[in-house]
């Protein structure tokens, strides 16, 4: 899309701050080029505050398409525009005679809302999805709908004695250095609402606001594959993405997804996304893949990872070579990017992608890994991507990228044992196997009761191609 009609669109959807910022990010791709000031053969546009506050949103679903660069100027008008520094009211009076009254009774007045926010809001299909869903109301997670498979990797530390030892993802016997997925997202008919006051101003609220979602639900399957089979069940997980597309004071994220793990885990993430398909968007795409942390080792000042991994364990009387297993199979400390980088790279070129970042979370365990082996600090990016393979054939991938911490194992300087001698970290180097006589000694660091257990990166990695 050139410039000048991106300035265009930004004019006669967004008003004239918008557009000023948006236009001045566009520049930088087009510098020759000079788009018309907002109004300027256009019919009327309103260039107040009300208007960047309002139709932003508006303009960067139904026209997510632009440069990453515009969609920065977008954002940044956004962020002028939130309701917490700007004195728009997020409510309008009610129409005299209005049929909306019933909805809005109380104050007389309703929630102030953009043509585009209203038919996402108010879309109420059958179950057959009749009428059809308005154009852009799920956002980059229209991009997700189908089924998706392919192949992945994952490293973790799991508990082992003496110390933790580092295992690739999967059954001891059956461990290949990937796994294979199925990934399927299914849009969810209809719109879910919730309901609050404006500015949520619990005592001196306006009227009433609502705050309307759109998404998908998914399904992950992953299972160890060998001898052109699948075998063992490594994980199955079920939740839903969620794009908000009415956001009503609550605009600090634009896609959530809420996850359940049926070993005993749920979570929940926010973020935000972004699309690229300007300049060199391999490179771009690249460089993205490079960012996210796949760190492999602990951060624990004590443990040395490196002298604590172990290849998988293989019981007596298994032939290990049944599962076509090689000695370059065994656990090693890879850059987990690399995983990511290949299939990129085997691409003849990329067109365009969607990134959903989706850095915050939180997450619950069950009562036994609550104990046992705590899981915090998830983050996730999904990368959905347009590109031709060597043959010039068009093809949808979907990459992601995950890391979590996961704590057990006694932190080694919360330590005490007799006999042996600390060096000037705390650390006890000639701690090896032998711990039958050391104890836990919460007195030695004020955080050894607060973070008894050591933390340990679970990084998870997968490619996988639509398929329907």
């Amino acid at each position: 899309m050139s410039f000048t009609r991106a300035h265009h669109l930004l004019c006669s959807v967004v008003a004239c701050r918008v557009a000023v910022v948006a236009a001045a990010a566009g520049a930088m791709l087009d510098t020759d080029a000079a788009g018309p000031a907002c109004g300027e053969n256009l019919a009327g546009v309103a260039c107040d505050q009300d208007d960047v506050q309002l139709m932003q949103r508006e303009f960067s679903v139904k026209h997510r398409g632009l440069s990453e660069a515009v969609a920065g100027g977008v954002a940044a008008a956004r962020s002028s525009a939130d309701p917490s520094s700007s004195s728009t009211s997020q409510c309008v009076d009610i129409p005299p005679g209005s049929d909306k009254y019933e909805d809005w009774r109380g104050s007389g007045k309703m929630q102030r809302m953009t043509s585009f926010e209203e038919s996402c809001a108010s879309w109420n299909p059958s179950a057959k999805g009749v009428p059809a869903r308005p154009d852009g109301c799920l956002g980059p997670l229209e991009q997700l709908v189908g089924t998706w498979v392919g192949s992945g990797h994952a490293y973790t530390y799991v508990p082992t004695l003496p110390f933790p030892s580092m295992r690739r993802q999967g059954p001891s016997a059956t461990a290949t250095p990937w796994y294979n997925e199925t990934l399927v997202f299914t849009p969810i008919i209809g719109t879910p609402i919730n309901k609050g006051y404006s500015e949520n101003d619990h005592l001196h609220g306006e009227c009433r606001v609502e705050q309307a979602l759109q998404g998908v639900s998914y399904t992950q399957e992953i299972r160890i594959g060998y001898k052109n089979e699948l075998h063992q069940l490594l994980h199955y997980e079920h939740g839903a993405l969620m794009y908000n597309a009415v956001p009503a004071w609550d605009t600090n994220w634009t896609v959530t997804r809420m996850g359940a793990i049926v070993r005993g885990i749920t979570f929940h993430s926010y973020g935000d996304y972004k699309v690229v398909q300007d300049g060199d968007v391999k490179e771009q795409l690249l460089n993205e893949l490079s960012a996210f942390n796949l760190d492999l080792l602990s951060k624990d000042k004590c443990m040395d990872p490196l002298g604590h991994v172990g290849p998988p364990q293989v019981p007596e009387g298994v032939d290990v070579h049944i599962f076509d297993r090689e000695a370059k199979l065994e656990p090693e400390l890879a850059d987990m990017h690399n995983y990511l980088h290949e299939p990129v790279q085997l691409a003849s070129a990329v067109e365009s992608f969607t990134k959903i970042d989706l850095p915050l979370s939180s997450v619950a365990p069950n009562s036994f890994l609550q104990n046992a082996a705590k899981p915090t600090n998830f983050a996730s990016a999904i990368f959905i991507e347009s590109l031709k393979d060597q043959d010039g054939n068009a093809k949808q991938q979907l990459q992601y990228a995950q890391r979590l911490d996961v704590e057990f194992f006694q932190r080694l300087d919360c330590i005490t044992c007799p006999g042996l001698t600390r060096d000037e970290t705390g650390c006890y180097p000639n701690v090896t196997k032998q711990l039958d006589q050391c104890f836990v000694d919460n007195s030695l660091d004020p955080t050894c009761s607060e973070k008894p257990y050591i933390s340990w990166p679970h990084v998870t990695v997968a490619t996988l191609t639509k398929v329907a």
